[in-house]
């Protein structure tokens, strides 16, 4: 067995030992109060900079407050005691809001952070997307408020402390996963290090996950959903549990395929589930009297099926956990709206077409034959697809990322499928193809985890710190193997392993502790 919790201390004490260091002060060049009035550059405005005394939970710091093109805004924090590395942390959904949150964990381990409301903010400029009727936000959206931002945080963290930062660091999920990717695209000098999550980086496709999987589902949104919530809930548990039937339809549930009964399934994959042939159609039942209409396992049918090559099946085993199904695609029973509604719908009116369509209705207006193809400029805005990342590896940069099998509204299919185009990619213009993988995961990793909902939750060990693995890559050339995640519910610990590999319990040890778990290949 690998002690894979004593390889987690290690991390961790480097990461202690990185962040209590620090390598400058406000004592600078500059000062926090002088910032704002001596920064100059152009297209550049600081509104603020004001000192930040420490408090029971974050240290003192420079906090700044500016604009860029005049609509870019942004948020800069400069801890007194800098650790001499910059982080900058992206957005969820739309954007429209500077994560501040996300910057005070940054802070708080002693990085400059950033972060930018990509060009629009949502209480001025309407509602999801509306933003969209301005093509430059787009562009701003899709791309350029991020790139702009992390030039300008860099060039003043300079002019604070006198020295540019030694590392600096991308650090996003969802959202901020794509934000991410495409800045090792299109700007690779701008980080060293990239932590991506669960990135919608085929952003075009996310949308049109909403057309492919909810309309089975729903007559109309806000309504009520075709099959309820309790019933996703037991055909759930027939995923993990079986139907206990006996004869041709008999099926044993997946959840102990991989050795181990802890409602989480290593790779959705390999479950056989069948909802037309495993869930029985009423009036008969299974033993614990539950059955669907030949309709409603019509509905289910279609959702799992997705609509390739668009947009990839639905994975199996998120129906029934935290941030799953209940979250993303069956609402509440009477007049619910899943979350992936309000997240695409009006990306639809005003993202994804030129011209726009107000109005559009997805649910009725949508037609597979000719709007997938008419998206086109938006996917050279939006879609950070592709697997050309020549210059990260060239530069040294590094890339973890991860993406939870338990995601039913960023589809994890998407990220494998993107990483696969990456070694692909290698394949062809890096060595022999044979030597594809290995050249890939010299600089990218992927760490795909069992049970965890989208950038978190869920019922698998979802508590990771991919960010101290990624910096010991960076700064000490040590490569991540296997990384430890926590589960919040019971403590329970599991390594998570570069994919293809996944962790293997072999039945010996304790299945609570990572140590009892291999990295392999099932």
């Amino acid at each position: 067995m690998r002690n894979f919790s004593g390889k987690a201390a290690l991390v961790l004490g480097f990461a202690a030992s990185l962040v209590f260091c620090a390598t400058a002060s406000a004592k600078g060049p500059v000062s926090c109060e002088s910032l704002a009035f001596k920064y100059q550059a152009k297209d550049v405005f600081l509104g603020s900079s004001t000192l930040v005394y420490a408090t029971s939970t974050d240290p003192e710091y420079c906090d700044v407050v500016g604009a860029i093109r005049g609509n870019i805004n942004f948020e800069l924090f400069l801890p007194t005691d800098w650790n001499g590395r910059f982080q900058m942390v992206g957005n969820g959904g739309k954007a429209g809001t500077i994560s501040t949150g996300d910057m005070r964990t940054a802070l708080r381990l002693g990085y400059a952070s950033s972060s930018t409301d990509t060009g629009h903010n949502l209480a001025n400029s309407g509602p999801g997307s509306q933003f969209g009727s301005d093509p430059e936000k787009e562009i701003d959206f899709g791309w350029r408020a991020v790139h702009l931002t992390a030039e300008t945080s860099k060039d003043i963290v300079k002019s604070y402390y006198g020295v540019k930062p030694h590392y600096s660091y991308w650090v996003g999920c969802s959202t901020g996963g794509r934000q991410g990717l495409m800045e090792a695209q299109r700007f690779p000098g701008d980080f060293d290090g990239y932590v991506t999550g669960s990135p919608v980086n085929n952003y075009t496709g996310q949308q049109m996950s909403a057309p492919a999987y909810l309309p089975p589902l729903y007559s109309s949104i806000p309504g009520t959903p075709r099959v309820s919530r309790a019933l996703i809930s037991q055909v759930g548990n027939v995923v993990y549990n079986g139907n206990g039937l006996s004869g041709p339809n008999a099926f044993p549930g997946c959840d102990a395929q991989d050795g181990v009964v802890d409602h989480q399934l290593r790779d959705p994959r390999q479950c056989n589930f069948d909802v037309q042939r495993h869930v029985p159609t009423c009036p008969d039942t299974t033993p614990s009297g539950f059955c669907l209409t030949a309709a409603q396992k019509d509905a289910l049918a279609a959702v799992y099926a997705g609509h390739p090559p668009f947009v990839p099946p639905q994975i199996l085993g998120a129906e029934d956990i935290p941030g799953g199904w209940s979250t993303w695609l069956i609402g509440s029973d009477a007049g619910s709206t899943p979350a992936l509604h309000g997240v695409v719908a009006d990306a639809f009116e005003w993202l994804m077409f030129n011209p726009d369509r107000p109005g559009f209705n997805y649910l009725t207006d949508f037609d597979w034959n000719t709007d997938p193809f008419q998206m086109d400029q938006a996917a050279q805005t939006f879609n950070a697809t592709d697997p050309d990342l020549r210059d990260v590896k060239a530069r040294g940069g590094k890339i973890v990322m991860y993406h939870g099998w338990g995601d039913p509204g960023a589809n994890p299919l998407r990220t494998i499928a993107y990483y696969e185009s990456v070694v692909a990619f290698m394949g062809q213009h890096f060595g022999p193809k044979w030597m594809a993988a290995e050249n890939t995961e010299r600089f990218l990793r992927l760490y795909m985890v069992p049970g965890m909902a989208h950038c978190g939750g869920g019922t698998g060990h979802a508590n990771v710190d991919w960010l101290t693995p990624l910096v010991n890559w960076v700064e000490n050339g040590v490569a991540p193997h296997a990384i430890v995640g926590t589960r919040a519910s019971d403590g329970s610990t599991r390594p998570h392993c570069p994919y293809p590999q996944a962790a293997i319990y072999d039945g010996t040890g304790d299945p609570a502790d990572a140590a009892s778990y291999s990295c392999g290949t099932p």
